[in-house]
């Protein structure tokens, strides 16, 4: 049973050598039909670009993945495919990088980003004084390379990047900010707030309720990847747990996906794709 499971996400997740992804196009399909994956890492229980564009299961990042051509062509689009608005780009489950699909956007905006601004975040003490700081200066100048960031919040010092790296990864977690660009010449990062950057997501996330918003990210899950312990979702997709419960309870009303699974070698049950089942 298990063994057939896999086979499904090989198949969804095109970790089949016939569905491997091979240019831009086919990688905007590939996402656009899962509605989020990871850039590079496999092996989370979602789908990974990478691993679509190598056609396997989990492939091994080589010692010089400059030399990969699967890295390089997922290196590629991770800076063409935003860079389009085609996909949202950032670090955003487990965060890792990652790619959200425009219709799903606006769900994950609606469960993750707090109806209050990031002032009243830190006022709260649940934003970092360097992240506040740096959507200070993005708020106040737009989009900013990161070296001029680390000189207007004053965290250009080298002992004090492990800090600022740690404040834009919260802020791309909080989908307050994201990276936009990325330029060679020499090597930098672009970042922008998402509320100038998808201001359209952003209204149509403000019309969603967040049990809307979960049923639709967790529906897609289950029809990508088949199976799943719901608590785990949760984690990685960044869905409270009663809104992923609520969610499951209803495809299991619609008799989409079936609860409470046990299986030999798993301490907690799943949810499993009814067709799955009875197979």
């Amino acid at each position: 049973m298990a063994d057939a499971w896999e086979s499904y996400r090989d198949h969804s997740f095109r970790r089949v050598p016939q569905r491997r992804v091979t240019s831009e196009n086919a990688a905007l399909r590939f996402i656009n039909e899962t509605g989020f994956c990871t850039a590079f890492s496999a092996g989370l229980g979602v789908p990974c670009l990478r691993e679509a564009i190598e056609g396997r299961r989990e492939p091994q990042l080589p010692h010089h993945i400059q030399h990969d051509p699967a890295t390089v062509l997922t290196w590629r689009l991770k800076d063409s495919l935003p860079a389009k608005g085609a996909v949202y780009y950032g670090k955003v489950l487990a965060g890792r990088p990652s790619f959200i699909a425009l219709e799903l956007l606006p769900c994950f905006l609606r469960l993750r980003l707090s109806r209050l601004n990031y002032q009243q975040l830190y006022q709260r003490g649940t934003l970092s004084r360097c992240a506040k700081l740096v959507m200070d200066v993005l708020s106040r100048n737009g989009p900013s390379e990161t070296r001029l960031l680390k000189l207007a919040t004053g965290f250009a010092q080298p002992k004090l990047r492990p800090e600022f790296d740690r404040a834009m990864q919260e802020l791309q977690q909080n989908f307050l900010a994201l990276k936009v660009e990325e330029r060679y010449d020499p090597f930098t990062y672009v970042w922008d707030t998402v509320e100038h950057r998808w201001p359209g997501a952003l209204r149509a996330a403000r019309r969603m309720k967040p049990g809307e918003a979960a049923y639709l990210i967790v529906r897609r899950y289950f029809e990508i990847a088949g199976y799943g312990c719901e608590r785990s979702v949760g984690a990685l997709l960044g869905i409270p747990a009663p809104l992923v419960e609520a969610a499951s309870r209803k495809l299991e009303r619609e008799q989409l996906v079936r609860r409470a699974i046990q299986l030999a070698g798993r301490r907690e049950p799943l949810t499993v794709l009814s067709s799955l089942l009875d197979s």
